[in-house]
């Protein structure tokens, strides 16, 4: 469904914002006058947004299944779908929020009215997808603008549907609070709200790009062991390790004989599989995998979006005989009311180790530098600084943490690895599907691993 916010004409309200063009070209700042508020919508003015891998699809045009307006295929859209900041104005009917209230603004939506948010699915809002196609405001050449998801949080300032708000505290710097919107909510969510991990249970967990590590370290906090990694990049693993991971495994093949993921899982956890298989990775490879890894009567949490097209076969007699139950994971999967404030909290004390994800940080005039690294393996999460004062603030209130980045201090025994015994250098080839994000400036290479004996 297309919708847009008031009338046609502008404001008067401005706001410099990172777009895409939807030709494929690279994203670059515009000038935009925002439109008017309706009477749902708010205005927020941004402090800080996290760079997802996702928004590749809007750059590259992958998400087309969408309605979108005649002769519209080529527009301005602003990126972005996860961000902090504070109220300026709200519109006549919003009750959620109010001037001056801190917010983080979230990957998706929750009208709490809904048939779904009142079933306990917030993560099925009707308003996730009826705001998808969402115009924001003009161009200075008199183009349409449009917003990412109906959100577009890579702006100094932006009008949002009040579904997609959450009032915080605060706690937290801006940096941090900005992955409150997406990556925690999802990662922390998956393991916290969905597969609901036990102390005690075994966990694995494909992929280790942002997704992956907040899926590790909340797994840890809740006690999972083993916590088992796979990630074929090296580096990663090594994030994995000081997220809490007490086993990696590089799946990838070995040139002279096949490693069986499933079965180096299942020496691991007494020749049965996992427990709880989370898919981090992206890939319909590794959503079949996690499938395969598990136990029987386990439970298999997808995460990852290959593309708005593909599909998963999996094998019809372990799903029908096998017990096994997979949950869609949208956003963490809970009502983010309730849990956006819990995560809030957990980063302000330090439990979710901020540091081993957030990888880079850059100016909005900048920001499309952060485009230019989601296709590093050692890029995990880019922030987007937007407001002056917010990272001055940042920058002091992170200084002790910055200081505490070094992996050896949170290393795990390399003996824990389940490798698979390729030659090493081919394991610097980053796996191009696994979500991916890090400035190697800040975080230093970790020493090469050697294959467990």
């Amino acid at each position: 469904m297309t919708t847009g916010i008031g009338v046609t004409a502008g404001t008067g309200v401005t706001t410099r914002a990172l777009v895409a063009r939807g030709d494929g070209t690279a994203p670059d700042v515009v000038t935009v006058e925002l439109l008017p508020l309706g009477e749902r919508d708010v205005l927020v003015e941004l402090a800080a947004a996290a760079v997802c891998r996702t928004e590749l699809m809007t750059v590259d045009r992958a998400l087309a299944g969408h309605e979108r307006p005649s002769g519209t295929d080529a527009r301005l859209t602003v990126l972005g779908h996860a961000a902090t900041g504070t109220v300026t104005s709200v519109g006549s009917a919003v009750t959620r929020v109010a001037p001056g209230d801190r917010v983080v603004v979230t990957g998706t939506r929750q009208c709490g009215s809904c048939f779904y948010c009142l079933k306990d699915a917030p993560g099925a809002c009707d308003e996730i997808f009826t705001h998808m196609e969402r115009r924001v405001g003009t161009s200075t050449t008199g183009e349409a603008v449009w917003s990412d998801g109906g959100m577009g949080t890579h702006a100094e300032r932006m009008v949002f549907v009040e579904s997609n708000l959450v009032r915080v505290e605060g706690l937290a710097p801006a940096r941090e609070l900005a992955l409150l919107g997406c990556g925690v909510t999802s990662g922390a969510g998956a393991v916290r709200e969905v597969a609901r991990v036990r102390e005690g249970q075994s966990v694995a967990v494909s992929g280790c790009g942002h997704l992956g590590l907040w899926m590790l370290r909340t797994a840890a906090l809740a006690g999972a062991h083993p916590l088992i990694a796979i990630e074929p990049d090296p580096w990663r693993r090594e994030r994995a390790r000081q997220a809490g991971a007490t086993h990696v495994i590089d799946p990838r093949l070995d040139s002279q004989r096949p490693f069986d993921l499933t079965a180096a899982v299942r020496d691991l956890t007494d020749g049965r599989g996992a427990d709880v298989a989370l898919e981090a990775a992206g890939t319909t490879l590794a959503l079949r995998q996690s499938f395969e890894l598990s136990r029987l009567g386990a439970v298999v949490v997808p995460t990852g979006l290959e593309s708005e097209t593909a599909v998963v076969c999996l094998d019809n007699l372990q799903y029908s005989l096998g017990s096994r139950t997979i949950r869609g994971a949208q956003c963490g999967g809970g009502d983010v009311l309730r849990i956006v404030p819990e995560y809030e909290r957990l980063l302000a004390s330090g439990a979710l180790r901020a540091d081993l994800v957030i990888t880079s940080e850059h100016t909005l005039a900048d920001a499309a530098e952060a485009y230019e690294l989601l296709s590093d393996p050692r890029s995990l999460t880019a922030i987007i600084l937007l407001a002056d004062a917010d990272a001055d603030a940042d920058a002091d209130a992170n200084a002790d943490a910055d200081a505490d980045t070094d992996p050896a201090a949170h290393a795990a025994d390399p003996a824990a690895d389940v490798a698979d015994p390729a030659d090493a250098d081919a394991h610097a080839e980053a796996n191009p599907d696994a979500d991916s994000h890090t400035d190697t400036r800040a975080h230093p290479t970790p020493p090469r691993e050697e294959p467990a004996s």
